[in-house]
């Protein structure tokens, strides 16, 4: 069995097992749309469609599980990594519970996060993310703002194929490694039936940096279409910090970075919608 559908099969368990404990049934969620994956620093976009799911619940306890699974197919014609498999996955699973509410709009919760992705287009074999952490939140339903301080496990590992072209071999393509994290999220009102969500957040091993993540969404409510439903257009742009994967000096005349790139950005539209 490979690493994602061990994943795969933990966290669809540790989801299961926070929705039977309640007697409140789940809100399920559907996704299905077009994608644009962009590596500027290779002049390369690589279109492609993609589908998922996402469900959230609230058990018997007050607990709040959240699980979402994504699936793209890439129509790869640039072919940054010669033997890529155009087909990548990415996951983020939560849970949290309240520790304090100062009032009805503001509260303190802690949340222990799971986020994966694996086999981009950009040689991301696999990535995984856990992090224990406390949220402040504020939420009076139509503007919400959430800060977070996290320190978990970050793994980040880089396909085999470009590497090896650039002196790199077995050893070199994985980094494990403690780390904290703060992020910064929000949501506003655009208008009648539309909301913009922005976020940023940083990971750091407490010597340098790990990565940076800033992203957006623009929603348009189109409930004239499909009840409950939205059409999104999101924009996430991620760097990496490729030094911890340096196997050599940077003053050596020979040495080359990992990868040619440190950063990708990917562009989604899509129609998100009520399940069952």
């Amino acid at each position: 069995m490979n690493y994602q559908s061990k994943l795969f099969i933990i966290t669809l368990g540790l989801l299961a097992s926070g929705v039977s404990t309640s007697s409140l049934a789940a809100d399920w969620r559907i996704a299905i749309g077009a994608h644009d994956t962009i590596v500027d620093q290779a002049d390369s976009q690589t279109l492609g469609l993609h589908g998922g799911f996402f469900v959230e619940h609230r058990s018997q306890w007050d607990l709040l599980w959240k699980g979402e699974v994504d699936i793209f197919i890439d129509d790869d014609k640039d072919k940054l990594d010669p033997d890529h498999i155009p087909i990548w996955f990415q996951s983020a699973f939560s849970v949290d519970g309240n520790l304090y509410r100062f009032s009805e709009l503001m509260n303190l919760q802690w949340q222990v996060s799971l986020k994966s992705k694996s086999n981009t287009v950009s040689s991301i074999e696999r990535q995984v993310k856990l992090f224990p952490g406390i949220v402040a939140r504020f939420d009076n339903d139509s503007v919400y703002a959430g800060f977070e301080v996290a320190a978990g496990y970050y793994m980040l590992e880089i396909d085999d194929d470009v590497p090896r072209d650039r002196g790199y071999d077995r050893g070199d393509f994985q980094n494990k490694t403690g780390a904290y994290s703060v992020a910064f999220d929000t949501r506003l009102p655009l208008g009648d039936g539309v909301d913009l969500y922005a976020g940023a957040q940083t990971w750091n091993d407490g010597s340098d940096w790990l990565e940076n993540k800033i992203s957006g969404v623009v929603s348009f409510h189109s409930d004239r279409w499909i009840e409950g439903s939205e059409i999104k257009l999101s924009v996430e742009h991620s760097e990496y910090n490729l030094d911890p994967y340096d196997n050599r000096d940077k003053t050596s005349p020979d040495y080359m970075p990992i990868l040619p790139w440190d950063r990708d950005t990917l562009v989604r539209i899509y129609v998100d919608m009520p399940w069952g």
